[in-house]
């Protein structure tokens, strides 16, 4: 089976070139996208770091917590590895997770579960949450600015008239998705998809574009929604041991919306993880190199 890595990255390039370390087997290619505001980005180094595996680097997009840029981010590396592939398979990544197993059990797993798609839901959330909701039914026009700027009182005056602007449209009833023949869906981006999957959502893509262009957090609604719409329900893999999408992220610990950053007194935690994860997220070759160290002599690399 030939995989697709494809990771999203602004920085720790040290810790990006173990990663791509890890994931470097023969029949794995990986295609990172580095944020366009991303400085001195080593892009000879990460292309020549592995053995096995081509590397390929982009960064063609200004990447901004929440906006729309991730979601074009994502979609051009789709694009450029579909572009190259076939792939059997096609896993979103970011620039700090690592595999929580050795390359042939990654492989195997696939393998055995060949032509599941591998995405999780939040239906639930989606639910019960009017912000939800909110993310496609209003105009975003300030998203990229909530978190762009060094000074915290700037960025809260994007979010005071962010706010301003969505409190109106409440009131005026706006509801741009109105005429949406989809239901929008809810979940994590980080997913491992087939082949069938991603040749289908670029098919949609100018669906998708006007649907998210004005869409708050869009990325956790790309993979769900086309899933749903698109005939792939029956194709969903059910973990009976963790996230349906296998990877390992702990939100229960969470700060500013960032997950918890994983240290070596979560070791036993990650071990216990492998019962149902082949991924987890996220890490810090600053905050604690150890558990970085640990997990790559664990799986081999």
């Amino acid at each position: 089976m030939k995989h697709a890595f494809l990771i999203t990255a602004h920085s720790n390039w040290k810790q990006l070139k173990l990663l791509l370390k890890q994931i470097d087997f023969p029949d794995h290619d990986i295609y990172v996208h580095i944020d366009a505001k991303a400085k001195n980005c080593p892009k000879a180094e990460l292309e020549a770091v592995t053995q096995y595996s081509k590397v390929r680097i982009y960064s063609n997009f200004k990447v901004y917590w929440g906006g729309y840029t991730l979601t074009l981010a994502e979609l051009q590396l789709f694009k450029e590895a579909s572009n190259n592939g076939p792939y059997d398979y096609y896993h979103m990544m970011s620039g700090a997770d690592l595999l929580l197993v050795n390359n042939k059990e990654f492989d195997s797993f696939f393998e055995k579960n060949q032509g599941k798609e591998f995405i999780e839901f939040k239906d639930e959330q989606n639910e019960r949450d009017p912000e939800i909701k909110r993310r496609t039914k209003l105009y975003h026009f300030l998203q990229n600015y909530r978190r762009r700027f060094k000074y915290q009182w700037l960025n809260n005056i994007f979010i005071f008239f962010e706010r301003c602007s969505l409190a109106l449209q409440i009131i005026l009833h706006v509801n741009r998705v109105k005429n949406l023949d989809w239901k929008v869906k809810l979940g994590s981006n980080w997913c491992s998809v087939t082949n069938d999957f991603v040749s289908r959502m670029l098919q949609e893509e100018p669906k998708l574009l006007k649907l998210f262009k004005w869409t708050n957090c869009s990325d956790e609604l790309l993979f769900q929604t086309i899933a749903f719409n698109c005939g792939f329900m029956n194709r969903m893999y059910h973990n009976p041991n963790g996230a349906d999408n296998l990877r390992f992220i702990d939100w229960v610990r969470s700060k500013n919306g960032s997950p918890h950053t994983f240290t070596i007194t979560d070791k036993e935690l990650l071990e216990d993880a492998t019962a149902g994860a082949l991924i987890a997220r996220k890490f810090s070759l600053d905050k604690d190199s150890e558990i970085i160290n640990y997990i790559l002599k664990k799986t081999g690399n």
